[in-house]
């Protein structure tokens, strides 16, 4: 199948769907390599940054159709703005301590804030924008929470490894390695 051909099974694909799609899932669809796909989408990005109305966007190993941010305000005026709620002051907190932490139980969010988390962590839950990611093997076999998909595509980010880099992340370990010290 052609590049050119590609692309158009993949945006409808993905303009069907509605949300992001794994790679490798497109890619066995499409009877191609994963490679193969995601070179060809590297390209098509490339392109489309110079000007389509619509771009391809690529969170970890997942790909989604997306509007450009400059015609947001045409948008928001024809169709009305997305019932978002915007994230809480203790949410975005939350959600800072389990990205750059990850993964992470409840009791470690706790430590570090000062509070207790567990309505904040659910509400994360909810909002898809957190999983559990497992169980600690410790003490209770306490839940481990992991930033999601949905919290990358929230954040613009392709990966983990483009969040900013936190400056007081160091102050935060030392606090919690101390404190599981004198818990010890």
């Amino acid at each position: 199948m052609e590049n050119e051909k590609i692309i158009g099974a993949v945006e409808n694909i993905l303009f069907m769907a509605g949300e992001a799609i794994e790679i490798a899932e497109l890619a066995q669809a499409l009877g191609i390599s994963k490679e193969e796909l995601q070179q060809i989408l590297q390209t098509e990005m490339k392109v489309r940054e110079k000007g389509s109305g619509l771009l391809l966007k690529q969170f970890a190993d997942r790909v989604q159709l997306c509007t450009r941010p400059e015609y947001a305000e045409l948008i928001i005026g024809l169709l009305g703005e997305k019932n978002e709620e915007a994230l809480s002051r203790a949410m975005l907190e939350t959600l800072s301590i389990i990205a750059y932490r990850q993964p992470v139980t409840r009791e470690e969010v706790e430590r570090v804030r000062g509070v207790n988390s567990s309505y904040t962590i659910n509400t994360l839950l909810e909002k898809d924008l957190i999983y559990v990611a497992g169980r600690k093997d410790a003490l209770g076999r306490p839940k481990l929470y992991a930033t999601s998909q949905a919290f990358l595509r929230y954040f613009d980010l392709h990966s983990l490894e483009d969040l900013p880099e936190l400056k007081e992340e160091e102050t935060a370990e030392e606090q919690l390695d101390s404190q599981e010290e004198i818990e010890e």
